[in-house]
């Protein structure tokens, strides 16, 4: 199947889709910069230090796991993480599959953001803030440190892993300038940088190896949560304001304030109605209803599952850094069975791949993301 410009409403398939809308506007970039996971394409709250771009989950060095988020969309070497007093970031890790949290591991900055505190929580009851776990111990942001536990940390400027052709988006989608997706793919966060916390734990600090899901998420200085992702652009898919899906006004920030243990009871209608909308630009036409549902039951509860036995394709199990989520998202999203789970859909969908590969500085060993372009 071709790519072709009527294909808009795959606006809301990628998560820094706001990067886009930033060049466009008057508005100053880096204020404008987000996933689209707030009404206006604005940071949550507001807060571009509390906005969560990616998460990933792969294995590092043998009996390790790595964890990964960035943070602070087109960051530069004056961008700082929040300080402990107006906000905190957080990896959730669900170890039995019930979508409830049984470890939590918080980062905390100092107030110039020099410094970096970690905790580790289990075994608490509720969702709500774990913040008084025990210290892993603290060291400077920008360094390598290995914590008391064995669990090597990293926070600090990196360059940008996410790929993605922004110029062909914006000719397909918004319909700026001459370039479309197919045409002559660019990659427009090549040269970018980001915040990130890195972590490579030992696999008995998880569940010994065994499956998980992770997500990530910001809080402010009262706890209450800014911003949250599990896999990419859930969110943004089954939240699109665009005129397809049309979805209600408030929902992003809604769906940012709800734990995943609550994703199905209240969001599964949104995804089913967004499934049927985005696959409905391919010629096979829109899922079933037993089809979307059956897909909403995959990306819901928004967490990013890893276990280190499967094969399928990254974001449906883990994402590493090379990992081409939005290739896999645009295939499925647009109406394309790449699994054949489905049997009168074929692979394909009405897009299937935005031309653009992984970036050539991605590292071998910790942290593993490039180094910060200059």
């Amino acid at each position: 199947m071709t790519l072709v410009r009527k294909a808009a409403p795959i606006a809301a398939l990628f998560a820094l889709l706001a990067l886009a809308v930033a060049l466009l506007a008057p508005a100053e970039p880096v204020g404008a910069a987000d996933h689209l996971d707030a009404p206006g394409m604005m940071s949550p709250k507001g807060r571009t230090d509390l906005d969560v771009n990616d998460v990933y989950a792969f294995t590092g060095a043998p009996g390790t796991t790595v964890l990964a988020m960035t943070v602070s969309p087109l960051a530069s070497t004056d961008s700082r993480f929040s300080d402990s007093e107006d906000g905190t970031y957080e990896f959730r890790i669900d170890t039995n599959g019930n979508a409830r949290t049984d470890i939590a591991y918080t980062f905390q900055f100092d107030d110039d953001g020099s410094t970096v505190t970690v905790r580790r929580a289990t075994d608490r009851v509720g969702e709500g803030p774990w913040l008084n776990g025990r210290s892993l111990g603290s060291g400077d942001v920008g360094e390598v440190i290995t914590l008391n536990d064995g669990t090597k940390l990293f926070t600090g400027l990196r360059s940008d892993p996410f790929f993605f052709d922004l110029s062909g988006f914006l000719g397909t989608v918004e319909g700026v300038g001459d370039d479309a997706l197919g045409d002559d793919p660019t990659d427009f966060f090549a040269e970018l940088n980001t915040l990130a916390i890195v972590i490579e734990v030992p696999d008995s600090r998880l569940a010994g190896g065994d499956p998980i899901a992770v997500w990530a998420r910001t809080s402010d200085g009262e706890g209450k949560q800014v911003d949250r992702m599990g896999r990419p652009a859930i969110n943004t898919v089954i939240n699109s304001s665009g005129p397809i899906v049309g979805t209600r006004i408030g929902a992003k920030n809604a769906f940012n304030a709800t734990r995943p243990v609550g994703d199905v009871l209240k969001w599964t209608d949104e995804a089913v109605n967004a499934l049927q909308a985005f696959s409905a630009l391919d010629t096979e036409g829109a899922y079933s209803d037993d089809q979307a549902t059956a897909l909403a039951a995959v990306l819901l509860p928004d967490m990013l599952p890893f276990d280190k036995a499967s094969t399928l394709p990254a974001p449906l199990e883990g994402r590493a850094l090379a990992d081409d989520v939005i290739d896999v998202e645009l295939r499925v999203v647009t109406g394309g069975d790449p699994l054949d789970l489905f049997a009168d859909r074929d692979a394909d969908g009405a897009i299937n791949s935005d031309g653009v590969g992984p970036h050539d500085d991605y590292l071998s060993v910790f942290p593993y993301l490039g180094v910060p372009h200059s």
